[in-house]
């Protein structure tokens, strides 16, 4: 796995690599108040066989921030991973988002359908779930960080950690420490808050969402979920599956809101033969 900074509009941004780049390529895309470091124990495995790209989105990890106001995160942050991809010269690629950048990956099919060939979607209240139950569960991620972010120390984001995972065992040490660095910045605090409360206190049904566009996803798309994922129904996951064209759903037992970190092997596994057949 390799590091590199780069400018995609004047927003300095970073990635975490690996794969020749004439392979087919993946972009993996986190959640919201962490990082492409998440994915620390997928992007060599998955290299094996595929160009994986990670990039810290707008105003999380190493990549700059910018000033919303009263804006919705989405839509800037569609744009600058898809322009990202433009500047790595990268025309096709599938895309695996968890949680919030599920979210993200299906409206950047939306905005590019030519471009994204196949869907991995992770942990996802914000793509399945009702307006109302999708503004419970941005609330309680929102609770789960605020204090991790607001006043940074270990043990905050530990705790923040282990309320998203069902055995807290499997969370790296190396990982918390790289979020207290990147918490410590000081303009993560401002977008964190910033784009939380614009899209919980969004008015009328909210917008950018693809929970009524699910038969329109036109590829295959292959659906993760935690049987004890506290912030997503596995169950409703699984039935909203059934609504799309070439979707497939595989629910992981033992498993709370980050299968990639809480069963590596078995992640690796399903996305490689998806991504493969």
């Amino acid at each position: 796995m390799r590091a590199k900074f780069i400018d995609i509009d004047g927003i300095r941004t970073r990635y975490l690599y690996e794969g020749e780049a004439n392979e087919r390529a993946l972009l993996l895309i986190h959640g919201g108040g962490v990082s492409a470091d998440t994915w620390l124990f997928n992007i060599d495995a998955l290299a094996k066989t595929f160009a994986v790209y990670a990039p810290d989105n707008i105003g999380h990890g190493f990549t700059a921030s910018i000033e919303l106001g009263g804006d919705l995160p989405q839509p800037h942050t569609t744009r600058h991973l898809a322009r990202f991809m433009e500047v790595l010269g990268i025309e096709r690629y599938a895309v695996a988002g968890s949680s919030y950048g599920a979210l993200i990956a299906a409206l950047l099919y939306f905005e590019h359908p030519k471009r994204v060939e196949k869907l991995i979607l992770i942990g996802s209240s914000s793509v399945f779930d009702s307006d109302e139950n999708n503004k419970k569960a941005l609330q309680g991620a929102y609770d789960n960080a605020a204090k991790a972010i607001g006043s940074p120390d270990l043990a905050a984001c530990r705790q923040r950690m282990n309320n998203a995972v069902f055995d807290p065992s499997c969370v790296p040490e190396s990982l918390l420490i790289m979020q207290l660095t990147q918490y410590a910045q000081p303009d993560r605090v401002e977008f964190y808050v910033k784009a939380n409360r614009n899209r919980v206190n969004a008015k009328g049904p909210m917008q950018y969402r693809v929970v009524d566009r699910l038969e329109q996803i036109q590829v295959p798309t292959l659906v993760i979920t935690g049987k004890q994922d506290k912030r997503t129904d596995w169950e409703n996951t699984e039935r909203a599956v059934r609504r799309l064209p070439k979707g497939q759903a595989q629910t992981i037992d033992r498993c709370g809101h980050l299968p990639y970190i809480e069963h590596p092997q078995v992640f690796n596994s399903l996305v490689g033969n998806f991504l493969s057949s």
